[in-house]
């Protein structure tokens, strides 16, 4: 009589816990990240693709570490692990399938992938990763200014990465693509005329060039490259815990206003949003999305129509296109 008490008052907590916390309760996937510590507290480890802070304000692992301190009990504590070296992001995905440590890794999601690992979908800026503009070289605006359609683009050459899912996506829409292992390599290769134009997020464009103080080259003034895509966090399958725990945390920062307050004011958002209007926007089809993408869901997107009212041309809401 005892034990089948003790069992129904277990099974009464366990059904009042948090999915990620019920999880952990049975012991499922956690006991290989988490410890006591002589703190008294619960020492949750999670490893991260950054080899340091981003500089000179990062995003990614600050916002991880934001959804996992939201996420996390009163007696647990979040102990970040950087990556010793960098790698391509095939070696990241590969990494992350083959390791059953609490690895995150950041990336933009296709089929393939979402079969590799677990997403945890909830695209970390907004779908602004799939609006793209063109870093080309200083003073090469005049190529550009004549470019209304994507026959037009597919004059010129691309550059992007060998195992990016950017590259097969404008490859599908017929567009010319020339590719390297790093993004290193294709700042490289643009500055050597390798290609005419390296296609980068509106997260990643301004703030690159302001990071790299880079001279010889320059965001293109008129297009907006556009294909919906969103990037994710994403953990090895057997890790159901520490994705349950960074997705509860994310969809929290969102009730309570966090994320927006975060993403809007960052720098990599914020320097590129204010640039956007009364550019010619040329869309893409992207093959490569997994069904699963939650475009119908406003909350999780930017709304670029509402912030850019004024503006003489609507830009496309990464949800709107796909009602």
């Amino acid at each position: 009589m005892l034990v089948t008490k003790f069992l129904v008052k277990w099974v009464i907590v366990l059904l009042r816990l948090p999915p990620w916390r019920l999880i952990c309760a049975l012991g499922i996937g956690a006991s290989n990240w988490a410890y006591s510590a002589d703190d008294g507290k619960v020492h949750i480890e999670v490893q991260v693709q950054a080899t340091e802070l981003e500089q000179p304000v990062d995003y990614f692992t600050s916002l991880l570490v934001l959804a996992l301190n939201t996420s996390k009990a009163d007696n647990e504590v979040i102990d970040i692990e950087f990556s010793e070296r960098d790698y391509s992001q095939a070696r990241w995905i590969h990494i992350a399938q083959n390791d059953t440590r609490a690895l995150v890794i950041w990336t933009m999601t296709d089929k393939e992938r979402e079969q590799q690992l677990r997403p945890i979908r909830i695209p970390l800026f907004k779908g602004l990763f799939g609006y793209r503009v063109f870093l080309i070289r200083a003073h090469e605006q005049a190529r550009f200014n004549q470019i209304k359609t994507r026959e037009d683009l597919a004059k010129l050459l691309a550059g992007q990465g060998t195992h990016w899912p950017d590259t097969p996506i404008l490859q599908h829409n017929g567009l010319r693509v020339t590719t390297a292992e790093t993004t290193e390599s294709l700042f490289r290769m643009i500055n050597a005329k390798r290609f005419d134009y390296f296609p980068r997020g509106i997260s990643e464009a301004w703030f690159e060039l302001a990071q790299r103080r880079e001279k010889n080259l320059e965001v293109e003034a008129n297009i907006l490259l556009y294909y919906p895509t969103a990037l994710y966090f994403f953990v090895n399958k057997k890790n159901e815990a520490l994705a349950k725990r960074i997705e509860q945390g994310l969809e929290m920062l969102i009730d309570n206003g966090k994320f927006d307050e975060f993403f809007y004011n960052h720098p990599r958002v914020s320097s590129g949003l204010e640039r956007l209007t009364n550019r010619h926007v040329i869309y893409l089809e992207n093959p490569l999305l997994p069904d699963e993408t939650p475009l119908a869901n406003p909350r999780y997107w930017i709304d670029l129509n509402a912030r850019n009212a004024q503006a003489r041309q609507s830009i496309p809401t990464s949800h709107a296109l796909h009602q």
